[in-house]
């Protein structure tokens, strides 16, 4: 199945996906805003319908995903990028302060895994903890 098909049978009600956006703004401004500082650059991996990077406070945001519609999602002033995770080549080495990801490891290859962190490693920040 094509990932363009995929996500139109998957979340195509908008009302469910206004639901899933108000859950993601209480978790954002609740939770992780503790653990994400207001001037950092977060990269999103497999940011789909972008609740989390579109309601995250952050000084710079992007969104990764394969799906070409993604960037119908992202808010304003997100940087969507399509490609795979294990190949993050518009995102230059240690530029990135946070990378999140969520349901999205169960849908990989072991070697696809793998090859996903490197690259999270590569674009992390070392000086902010990164690799």
């Amino acid at each position: 199945m094509e990932i363009d098909t995929l996500y139109q049978i998957r979340f195509s009600s908008p009302k469910e996906l206004a639901s899933k956006n108000k859950l993601w703004q209480v978790l954002c401004k609740r939770y992780f805003s503790k653990y994400v500082n207001k001037e950092a650059c977060v990269l999103d991996m497999a940011a789909g319908y972008c609740e989390f990077i579109n309601n995250i406070e952050a000084r710079k945001k992007i969104a990764v995903d394969i799906n070409p519609d993604t960037i119908h999602y992202a808010g304003t002033g997100v940087q969507v990028i399509q490609a795979k995770s294990s190949k993050l080549e518009g995102i230059e080495s240690n530029s990135v302060d946070v990378v999140f990801i969520s349901n999205f490891f169960e849908h990989l290859t072991k070697e696809e895994i793998i090859s996903t962190l490197s690259e999270c490693k590569r674009v992390l920040n070392k000086v902010n903890g990164g690799g």
